[in-house]
Protein backbone atom coordinates (compact mmCIF):
# COMPACT_ATOMS: atom_id res chain seq x y z
CA UNK A 1 0.00 0.00 0.00
CA UNK A 2 1.23 3.67 -0.61
CA UNK A 3 1.99 5.57 2.28
CA UNK A 4 0.43 8.65 2.20
CA UNK A 5 3.55 10.84 3.08
CA UNK A 6 5.63 8.89 0.14
CA UNK A 7 5.61 12.69 -1.91
CA UNK A 8 7.81 13.74 1.04
CA UNK A 9 11.09 12.03 -0.25
CA UNK A 10 10.67 13.58 -3.67
CA UNK A 11 10.03 16.75 -2.21
CA UNK A 12 12.90 16.78 0.15
CA UNK A 13 15.31 15.75 -2.82
CA UNK A 14 13.93 18.52 -4.97
CA UNK A 15 15.06 20.96 -2.39
CA UNK A 16 18.63 19.26 -2.06
CA UNK A 17 17.35 18.00 1.48
CA UNK A 18 16.92 14.74 3.42
CA UNK A 19 15.21 13.38 6.00
CA UNK A 20 17.40 13.47 8.67
CA UNK A 21 18.41 17.25 7.88
CA UNK A 22 14.86 18.00 7.61
CA UNK A 23 13.88 16.86 10.80
CA UNK A 24 17.31 18.63 12.48
CA UNK A 25 15.70 21.67 10.73
CA UNK A 26 12.04 21.72 12.25
CA UNK A 27 13.69 20.16 15.77
CA UNK A 28 12.45 16.64 15.36
CA UNK A 29 14.12 13.41 15.92
CA UNK A 30 15.27 11.64 12.24
CA UNK A 31 13.86 8.44 13.18
CA UNK A 32 9.90 10.33 13.27
CA UNK A 33 10.20 11.29 9.65
CA UNK A 34 11.21 7.37 8.28
CA UNK A 35 8.25 6.56 11.00
CA UNK A 36 6.14 8.80 8.34
CA UNK A 37 7.25 6.96 5.32
CA UNK A 38 6.55 3.66 6.80
CA UNK A 39 3.14 4.88 8.78
CA UNK A 40 4.17 4.01 12.25
CA UNK A 41 3.88 7.92 12.59
CA UNK A 42 0.68 9.60 11.30
CA UNK A 43 1.74 12.86 11.61
CA UNK A 44 4.31 15.91 12.15
CA UNK A 45 3.83 17.95 15.33
CA UNK A 46 1.25 20.65 15.06
CA UNK A 47 4.15 23.12 16.77
CA UNK A 48 6.05 21.78 14.06
CA UNK A 49 4.18 22.40 10.87
CA UNK A 50 4.64 25.99 10.12
CA UNK A 51 8.61 25.31 10.23
CA UNK A 52 8.09 22.65 8.11
CA UNK A 53 5.42 23.88 5.34
CA UNK A 54 8.22 26.75 5.31
CA UNK A 55 10.79 24.81 4.42
CA UNK A 56 8.96 22.29 2.10
CA UNK A 57 7.19 25.16 0.22
CA UNK A 58 3.76 24.08 0.88
CA UNK A 59 0.72 26.34 1.33
CA UNK A 60 0.38 26.59 5.11
CA UNK A 61 -2.98 25.68 5.30
CA UNK A 62 -3.08 22.63 2.31
CA UNK A 63 0.18 21.35 5.08
CA UNK A 64 -2.27 21.82 8.31
CA UNK A 65 -5.07 19.69 6.34
CA UNK A 66 -2.68 17.07 4.91
CA UNK A 67 -1.35 16.56 8.44
CA UNK A 68 -4.23 16.35 10.10
CA UNK A 69 -5.65 13.63 7.45
CA UNK A 70 -8.57 15.82 6.72
CA UNK A 71 -7.07 15.87 2.80
CA UNK A 72 -5.12 13.61 1.05
CA UNK A 73 -4.18 16.61 -1.37
CA UNK A 74 -0.74 18.81 -0.76
CA UNK A 75 -0.73 22.13 -2.99
CA UNK A 76 2.47 23.95 -3.29
CA UNK A 77 2.93 27.13 -2.16
CA UNK A 78 3.95 29.93 -4.97
CA UNK A 79 7.84 30.53 -5.44
CA UNK A 80 7.14 34.18 -3.73
CA UNK A 81 5.46 32.77 -0.80
CA UNK A 82 8.60 30.35 0.00
CA UNK A 83 11.38 32.17 -1.78
CA UNK A 84 12.91 33.08 1.28
CA UNK A 85 12.72 29.78 3.23
CA UNK A 86 16.08 27.69 4.83
CA UNK A 87 17.33 26.27 1.57
CA UNK A 88 17.33 29.46 -0.22
CA UNK A 89 20.82 31.65 -0.84
CA UNK A 90 22.49 34.98 -1.48
CA UNK A 91 24.39 36.43 -2.97
CA UNK A 92 27.57 37.54 -0.89
CA UNK A 93 30.28 39.66 -2.87
CA UNK A 94 34.16 38.95 -2.27
CA UNK A 95 35.98 42.44 -2.19
CA UNK A 96 39.70 42.76 -2.90
CA UNK A 97 40.82 45.46 0.00
CA UNK A 98 44.15 45.06 -0.79
CA UNK A 99 44.19 46.36 -3.92
CA UNK A 100 44.75 50.07 -4.11
CA UNK A 101 44.90 52.42 -6.69
CA UNK A 102 48.55 54.12 -5.71
CA UNK A 103 47.94 56.90 -7.45
CA UNK A 104 44.69 57.81 -5.88
CA UNK A 105 45.05 59.61 -2.39
CA UNK A 106 46.38 57.31 0.06
CA UNK A 107 44.44 57.61 2.92
CA UNK A 108 41.54 56.67 0.50
CA UNK A 109 40.57 53.24 1.30
CA UNK A 110 38.68 51.12 -0.96
CA UNK A 111 37.33 48.49 1.44
CA UNK A 112 33.45 47.59 0.69
CA UNK A 113 31.17 48.17 -2.56
CA UNK A 114 29.76 50.76 -0.42
CA UNK A 115 30.30 54.43 2.04
CA UNK A 116 30.48 52.64 5.54
CA UNK A 117 32.24 55.03 7.65
CA UNK A 118 34.40 57.86 7.91
CA UNK A 119 37.81 57.86 8.75
CA UNK A 120 40.23 61.21 8.97
CA UNK A 121 37.51 62.88 6.35
CA UNK A 122 37.62 59.87 4.29
CA UNK A 123 34.84 57.65 3.18
CA UNK A 124 35.63 54.05 2.89
CA UNK A 125 34.70 52.42 -0.46
CA UNK A 126 34.78 50.10 -2.77
CA UNK A 127 35.01 49.33 -6.64
CA UNK A 128 36.96 46.07 -6.29
CA UNK A 129 34.99 43.03 -6.48
CA UNK A 130 36.59 40.17 -7.46
CA UNK A 131 33.00 38.04 -8.05
CA UNK A 132 30.22 37.02 -6.22
CA UNK A 133 29.30 33.79 -4.07
CA UNK A 134 26.18 32.18 -3.45
CA UNK A 135 25.77 31.37 0.45
CA UNK A 136 22.76 29.22 1.58
CA UNK A 137 20.73 31.18 4.12
CA UNK A 138 21.00 28.10 6.45
CA UNK A 139 24.38 28.99 6.70
CA UNK A 140 24.31 32.61 7.75
CA UNK A 141 21.93 31.83 10.19
CA UNK A 142 23.92 29.98 11.89
CA UNK A 143 26.52 32.39 11.41
CA UNK A 144 23.97 35.05 13.30
CA UNK A 145 24.66 37.19 10.26
CA UNK A 146 22.62 39.33 7.99
CA UNK A 147 23.41 39.13 4.07
CA UNK A 148 23.00 42.63 3.68
CA UNK A 149 25.90 43.04 6.46
CA UNK A 150 28.40 40.32 4.90
CA UNK A 151 30.86 40.26 2.10
CA UNK A 152 33.94 38.20 1.97
CA UNK A 153 37.43 38.86 1.47
CA UNK A 154 40.94 36.76 0.98
CA UNK A 155 43.41 36.03 3.73
CA UNK A 156 47.03 37.41 2.71
CA UNK A 157 50.21 36.19 4.53
CA UNK A 158 50.58 33.66 7.25
CA UNK A 159 50.47 36.22 10.25
CA UNK A 160 47.01 34.14 11.39
CA UNK A 161 48.24 30.72 11.39
CA UNK A 162 47.29 27.82 11.57
CA UNK A 163 43.72 29.48 12.40
CA UNK A 164 44.06 31.59 8.96
CA UNK A 165 46.07 30.24 6.41
CA UNK A 166 46.59 32.32 2.84
CA UNK A 167 44.14 32.46 0.38
CA UNK A 168 41.40 31.38 2.72
CA UNK A 169 37.87 33.13 2.45
CA UNK A 170 37.01 34.87 5.62
CA UNK A 171 32.98 35.64 5.65
CA UNK A 172 32.93 39.16 7.16
CA UNK A 173 30.21 40.73 9.36
CA UNK A 174 30.00 44.29 8.69
CA UNK A 175 27.85 45.03 11.15
CA UNK A 176 29.87 46.91 13.87
CA UNK A 177 31.62 48.58 11.62
CA UNK A 178 33.64 51.56 13.04
CA UNK A 179 32.54 50.34 16.33
CA UNK A 180 34.43 48.95 19.20
CA UNK A 181 35.60 45.06 19.32
CA UNK A 182 33.86 44.46 21.28
CA UNK A 183 33.80 41.64 22.17
CA UNK A 184 37.26 39.99 21.79
CA UNK A 185 37.61 38.03 18.42
CA UNK A 186 39.37 38.06 14.65
CA UNK A 187 38.68 41.11 13.29
CA UNK A 188 39.45 42.64 9.83
CA UNK A 189 40.91 46.32 10.39
CA UNK A 190 42.86 49.38 9.22
CA UNK A 191 45.20 49.77 11.89
CA UNK A 192 46.60 53.44 10.83
CA UNK A 193 49.31 51.93 8.75
CA UNK A 194 47.27 49.23 6.40
CA UNK A 195 44.53 46.75 6.30
CA UNK A 196 44.70 43.19 7.97
CA UNK A 197 43.16 40.68 9.62
CA UNK A 198 44.48 40.21 13.38
CA UNK A 199 42.73 39.08 16.71
CA UNK A 200 41.69 42.36 18.44
CA UNK A 201 40.73 42.69 22.26
CA UNK A 202 40.48 46.21 24.69
CA UNK A 203 43.12 47.19 26.61
CA UNK A 204 40.92 47.87 30.01
CA UNK A 205 41.89 50.77 32.05
CA UNK A 206 44.10 52.94 29.28
CA UNK A 207 42.95 56.42 28.89
CA UNK A 208 43.02 56.96 26.16
CA UNK A 209 41.31 53.88 24.76
CA UNK A 210 44.16 51.03 23.38
CA UNK A 211 43.83 48.23 21.79
CA UNK A 212 45.92 44.90 21.74
CA UNK A 213 46.38 43.99 17.96
CA UNK A 214 47.79 40.28 17.62
CA UNK A 215 48.62 37.36 15.37
CA UNK A 216 47.85 33.23 16.45
CA UNK A 217 51.61 33.22 14.09
CA UNK A 218 53.95 33.61 17.24
CA UNK A 219 56.34 34.68 14.81
CA UNK A 220 54.72 38.18 14.07
CA UNK A 221 54.61 39.92 18.00
CA UNK A 222 51.51 41.83 19.36
CA UNK A 223 51.52 45.40 18.93
CA UNK A 224 49.04 48.81 20.54
CA UNK A 225 47.01 51.12 18.97
CA UNK A 226 44.68 53.79 20.08
CA UNK A 227 41.01 53.13 19.14
CA UNK A 228 41.05 56.31 17.76
CA UNK A 229 43.72 55.29 15.14
CA UNK A 230 42.52 52.28 13.75
CA UNK A 231 39.24 51.62 12.00
CA UNK A 232 37.47 48.40 12.74
CA UNK A 233 35.94 46.76 9.03
CA UNK A 234 34.17 43.92 10.48
CA UNK A 235 34.45 40.78 12.58
CA UNK A 236 35.33 37.41 10.85
CA UNK A 237 32.39 35.12 11.25
CA UNK A 238 33.57 32.15 9.16
CA UNK A 239 36.25 30.87 6.93
CA UNK A 240 36.20 28.89 3.97
CA UNK A 241 39.18 26.68 3.59
CA UNK A 242 41.60 24.63 0.84
CA UNK A 243 42.38 21.37 2.35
Amino acid sequence: MNNRWNWLKDRLNKINSNPARFAKDIGWQASRVYELFSGKTKAIPLDKIAKASAILGVSLDSMINFNSGLTNQIRFAPAEEHSSNLYSSEIIPEIDIYDNDEEEDSNQLNILKESIYNYNGNDLTNKNIRCNWRIPNEFLNELKIQSSNVYIIEAVGDSMEPTICSGDKLIIDTSIKGQKPSPAGIFAIWDGIGISVKRIELIPNTEPQQLKISSDNPKHSPYKRKTSECCIIGRVAGVIKRL
